[in-house]
């Protein structure tokens, strides 16, 4: 099918999917996406839309984590970046692991090495399914951070874990010592590339508005371009990680416009609504490719009449409490380590029900589903890849599983109060507007100029007073309590 006619298609069912959704709240956007992507293969057997593991990085996960390291709360990353960082290292280092053992103990035919590649495919978590569930359900905010910290590596680690064990399998060849220097280059390398290059756009749009360049599309068609051009002179360039050079670009791009950027109202409006509309059509489009590929990647075993369709599905159900198991031990480990050794304040004491937010918000997603079709079809021998049909069965299985299991007992659980600190924070209506006023008062401080002087110390002088009467009113309704409760006491 012509590859306009199938965009087209798909952008069809992007829209019908938000309409469905709006009459089934219960059911995530996410999962209605993949079956229409999945009814769609099936009215259009002809329909394709074959991407290699590179460019899907490049066109949808590099503008998906730029955005995403630019809007993350720097302060809750920075507090958690000991869970976030052994979610998205450590983790998916024991999923490929343990994993890999588990799924050849389990199915001998596999062997250990693409086991490994498996399990490593398996490893990153997918924040966009349990974004659409958290609209819905209450989900701990500290749990919801933890998954969209994490995932901003986690592409990165399990990708290039999955390649080494593909790269074993292909040519029977594989050394720790390289392994690990690779890794070590590519996270290290990445994260400094996104560092230098993210300034350097930085510096050029500054240089350009002083030259008196200020033209509000360039601005804005410049800033959605940057993931794509680090990524691409990462990944090309000095074949480092572009994932993780575009979340530290994003990073990096809030915390010097916030100190030293001055944006024009209308470019940020401009920015802000593109973005919107990119981040929509990108989020839902990567779930309907998965739709579209669940199809093909369990054809090839079902199509086998020497293949027992209820085995398959308990080893897709075996691999996939492996891959949840592994997590909640993990977190329970981790998370007791925090309680009783760790720096982290306010670390809640570990229960089951924490644990199991912790475990079924580690949804596998469309990375997992582009890595595995990526396997090839032969190794440098010749011979076939082994048992990549059924490779291409488990991760498809697995991913439906946890999307599945995420969406029936995630409302289970939030129907309850959480314990032991757990519980979602909420901010009154007073505290929102103090922290908006102060907000505001600090920004226009830095947009301030001869010209605007005037009016704009106006404004801080109104904004001030909004704000001291807001706490005033604070302060007489504590008083009043406390002087209440008094005379309670004094009666009792």
């Amino acid at each position: 099918m012509d590859l306009l006619l199938t965009i087209f298609l798909l952008l069809i069912c992007l829209l019908i999917s938000n309409v469905v959704s709006h009459y089934t709240p219960y059911i995530p956007t996410a999962l209605i996406q993949v079956a229409l992507g999945v009814i769609l293969v099936l009215i259009y057997e002809d329909i394709t839309f074959d991407i290699e593991t590179e460019w899907f990085l490049l066109l949808f996960i590099a503008p998906l984590l730029f955005n995403d390291g630019s809007r993350f709360p720097r302060e809750e990353l920075w507090r958690m970046k000991g869970p976030i960082l052994g979610n998205a290292i450590i983790l998916v280092l024991l999923t490929t692991v343990v994993g890999g053992y588990f799924i050849h103990w389990l199915i001998e035919e596999i062997p250990l090495a693409a086991a490994f590649a498996l399990a490593a495919i398996l490893s990153p978590t997918d924040p966009v399914a349990v974004n659409g569930i958290a609209q819905r359900i209450r989900i701990p905010q500290k749990v919801l951070s933890l998954v969209r910290g994490e995932s901003l590596i986690n592409d990165a680690s399990g990708l290039v874990a999955f390649n080494y064990a593909v790269a074993a399998v292909v040519t029977g060849y594989f050394s720790l010592s390289e392994a690990l220097f690779d890794f070590s280059y590519k996270f290290l390398v990445g994260g400094i590339l996104g560092l230098t290059l993210g300034l350097l756009v930085i510096s050029i749009r500054l240089v350009l508005r002083k030259q008196g360049i200020n033209d509000v599309t360039f601005h804005t068609l410049l800033q959605i371009m940057t993931p794509f051009l680090i990524f691409i002179v990462t990944e090309e360039l000095l074949h480092a990680s572009g994932v993780i050079a575009v979340v530290v670009a994003g990073i990096v791009h809030s915390l010097v416009r916030e100190q030293t950027e001055t944006f024009i109202a209308e470019e940020q409006v401009l920015t802000e609504n593109i973005w919107t509309i990119i981040l929509f059509i990108l989020n839902g489009v990567v779930f309907l490719l998965l739709g579209l590929s669940i199809p093909t990647s369990m054809s090839g075993v079902l199509e086998n009449p020497n293949i027992n369709l209820w085995l398959l599905l308990l080893y897709v159900l075996a691999v996939g409490l492996m891959i949840l198991g592994i997590r909640f031990v993990w977190a329970y480990l981790f998370s007791l380590y925090e309680y009783h050794f760790g720096k982290m304040k306010e670390a809640a004491k570990p229960s089951l029900k924490l644990m199991l937010y912790i475990s079924l918000t580690g949804v596998r997603g469309t990375v997992t589903m582009v890595g595995v079709l990526s396997l090839p079809f032969l190794m440098d021998n010749g011979e076939a890849f082994p048992n990549r049909a059924l490779l291409l069965f488990l991760a498809a299985g697995t991913i439906l599983f946890t999307l599945i299991v995420a969406t029936i007992i995630l409302p289970l659980l939030s129907k309850g109060q959480m314990v032991d600190g757990g519980t979602t924070e909420k901010m009154d209506l007073n505290e929102a507007q103090r922290r908006i006023l102060l907000a505001s008062i600090r920004k226009i401080k830095a947009e301030i100029t001869e010209e605007n002087e005037a009016p704009a110390y106006e404004l801080i002088e109104e904004y001030e007073l909004h704000f001291h009467h807001i706490q005033t009113e604070e302060d007489t309704k504590a008083q009043a309590n406390k002087n209440i409760n008094a005379k309670q006491e004094n009666f009792a």
